[in-house]
């Protein structure tokens, strides 16, 4: 970021209008959940795989830890992390994210890193050891084969991007949830 290569206080500030924007100020922000996402008209008013949506939600999470040392960041601080709070809340907790958490592709893998990134940022220690877990027994053995393919991938409409699409998850993962105790890029 360009703060933390020049110190300026000017581009924390940039990232600071834009998370109080999107996650605090009641007039503009989003609700924490995503009732009505991917909805489709006439058919459905939402449904879980728009989860994998917020997946962008990632990067704001990053931005606001790499100006976490600027004074605009410190005022709204708690706001930002009460809104991945409880959006962290309704992925775990909603049929939607529930439908999704247990999906057997790349939007589980998704919903994990979400909940992983956005737990760490939260400080919630129980839904990061349930993502290791997860990572672990559910994840990695129900959709890599010997072979290292994601065959559920392989068989969509673009087997390639999906494939690569749920490594980069994968390993976002690793990078994530990895301790010094728990390597999960060595984990096999």
């Amino acid at each position: 970021s360009a703060y933390l290569l020049t110190g300026e206080e000017r581009y924390a500030e940039g990232v600071c209008r834009h998370l109080k924007a999107w996650f605090v100020d009641p007039g503009t922000r989003m609700n924490p959940n995503l009732q009505y996402a991917q909805a489709i008209f006439g058919r459905v008013s939402g449904r879980g795989t728009g989860i994998i949506d917020t997946i962008h939600l990632m990067e704001a999470v990053r931005a606001a830890m790499a100006v976490r040392h600027s004074p605009c960041l410190k005022t709204i601080l708690p706001d930002v992390r009460t809104w991945f709070s409880e959006y962290l809340t309704w992925i775990s907790t909603h049929p939607y994210g529930i439908e999704e958490r247990d999906a057997k592709n790349n939007h589980a893998t998704c919903w994990a890193m979400q909940a992983a990134v956005f737990a760490q940022f939260v400080g919630d220690e129980k839904t990061l050891a349930f993502c290791r877990r997860r990572f672990k027994e559910i994840l990695l053995p129900g959709q890599m084969a010997a072979d290292g393919s994601f065959p559920q991938e392989l068989e969509r409409t673009k087997p390639y991007g999906y494939s690569l699409f749920n490594l980069d998850a994968m390993a976002t993962l690793c990078q994530v949830l990895s301790t010094p105790e728990d390597d999960l890029w060595t984990f096999a």
